[in-house]
This record gives structure tokens, sequence and C-alpha cells, in this order.
């Protein structure tokens, strides 16, 4: 999962942490479970993509 992660800074101290893309791929794991969180961020990621595509 290395080409998901990303730092952000976090009050001037850099943090690794994961992209949308792939905190979704770690909700795939398993049928049924986490469903919710998976459509909350397809749904998210649909909405930074539209917002992308607008410039």
């Amino acid at each position: 999962m290395r080409h998901a992660q990303t730092v952000v800074p976090d009050d001037g101290t850099p943090v690794k942490t994961v992209d949308l893309e792939g905190l979704l791929k770690t909700k795939r794991t398993v049928p049924g479970k986490d469903v919710g969180d998976r459509f909350a961020l397809e749904r998210a990621l649909a909405e930074m993509k539209r917002q992308n595509s607008h410039g």
C-alpha cells in the first residue's frame, strides 16, 4: 500500500497516512463489513474527482 501513502502536516509536524483511495482499499477486505465506510469513501472520492475535473 506504499503507493497510497501521503504525508500531511499536523500543527507543523509531518504525519504519514494513507489517501482516500488507500483507505478504501482497506475497507474492501471483508464482505459486508464496513459497507457504510466504503460508501462514504466512494462518495468522497467521486466528489473530489468531480471538483478536479471542473478546474
